[in-house]
């Protein structure tokens, strides 16, 4: 017994240096996950043989003759732990909301401190008609040239791992942490690009701080209806064929409950095949707020590349240990903001 209990520690030790392996270069990841699999091989063989040495003598003759006893008897025969485990060799994720606001918004990138993105706003004025020869032309007093800056900030995540997930996992979990962070820093990104407050280091959101004429009310007071979505579509076909609503499944479902008959049917139907109303494309998304309360912004439309989001770096992921801590904090980074570059090309619809 004690020759097998030698042979267990002897496993263990090997187990445990198979990490610093890795982490010193002189083991390849696969070499050690091949080793990997031996060592736990060669551990649950040892384990076998020390518990079939210290267990006790039964009949074994008269097992099958229980079994049946019990059946007609009626008791329940359990595994009691024996069971055989199959682990599965891959991550299972939470699914996540889709995030296809963030492929239309414009994108700067640079290790910049700041981006300065100039802005003609207002634009001139519009010309008027003079006679030949006429020397007093007014000059233009109404266009302004300013610039919209963009000041990355640190977003952070943090994820503290076992040293035995790393080590004794089924599957390389330090291989599947790129991902695991890339979704979670585009969720947050695409939350603050549609909500946003401004303040702090916050994102400037799409739904935040609509300018004050560019705000449509609805017709009626609680859920828009087809009709007020019609008339947001319609104010931004007048300037742009490549607008876009951004609303919540909530908000949209209710105006698809919208018991209206004759033409707010086919404006139904185009939504239902399409997601577009008068041409206009739209997004449904759960990122957006779902308030109808009165002054609540419903719904934004907007060209999207008109909202910039500034990256200076991509994700930078560090591993740090701490002494006495045999966790592994594994430091994601990412240096970014977005504003909406140009206020006056942002329309909201408002519940009224």
């Amino acid at each position: 017994m004690k020759e097998l209990e030698r042979e267990l520690l002897d496993v263990n030790v090997e187990l445990r240096s198979l990490g610093d392996g890795v982490k010193d270069g002189t083991l390849t990841a696969a070499a050690a996950r091949e080793k990997l699999e031996a060592l736990k091989a060669q551990k649950r063989e040892i384990e076998q043989r020390m518990a079939q040495a210290v267990a006790p003598v039964t009949n074994q003759g008269t097992s099958m003759a229980d079994v049946a006893r019990s059946l007609v008897e009626k008791r329940a025969i359990t595994l009691n732990g024996t069971g055989a485990i199959s682990q599965v060799r891959e991550l299972a994720k939470e699914l996540a909301r889709k995030k296809r606001i963030l492929e239309l918004v414009r994108y700067f990138y640079g290790p910049n401190a700041s981006t300065n993105i100039p802005v003609l706003s207002p634009t001139i004025a519009t010309p008027g008609a003079f006679a030949e020869g006429e020397t007093n032309v007014p000059f233009d007093d109404r266009a302004r040239l300013n610039n919209r800056p963009i000041t990355p900030h640190a977003f952070v995540s943090v994820l503290p791992v076992t040293a035995e997930t790393l080590t004794l996992g089924s599957f390389d979990f330090e291989a599947e942490l790129p991902a695991i962070f890339a979704e979670a820093f585009a969720d947050g990104f695409a939350q603050q690009v549609v909500t946003g407050d401004g303040t702090g280091l916050n994102f400037n959101g799409l739904f935040n701080n609509i300018v004050a004429a560019n705000r449509i009310q609805c017709a009626a007071t609680g859920v828009p209806r087809i009709a007020d979505l019609v008339t947001l579509a319609m104010t931004l076909k007048d300037f742009t064929d490549d607008a876009i609503i951004v609303t919540h499944p909530t908000v949209y479902a209710g105006i698809m409950a919208d018991s209206t008959t004759g033409v707010a049917e086919l404006y139904k139907e185009e939504l239902i095949r399409n997601k577009r109303i008068e041409g206009v494309n739209v997004l449904v998304t759960g990122y957006a707020p779902n308030s109808i309360a009165v002054g609540a912004t419903v719904a934004v439309a907007a060209r999207m590349r008109d909202y910039g989001v500034g990256l200076a770096s991509e994700i930078t992921i560090e591993p740090i240990k701490r002494p006495g801590d045999t966790n592994t904090y594994f430091q994601a980074t990412v240096f970014a903001n977005g504003t909406k570059i140009v206020d006056n090309n942002f329309y909201g619809l408002m519940a009224r």
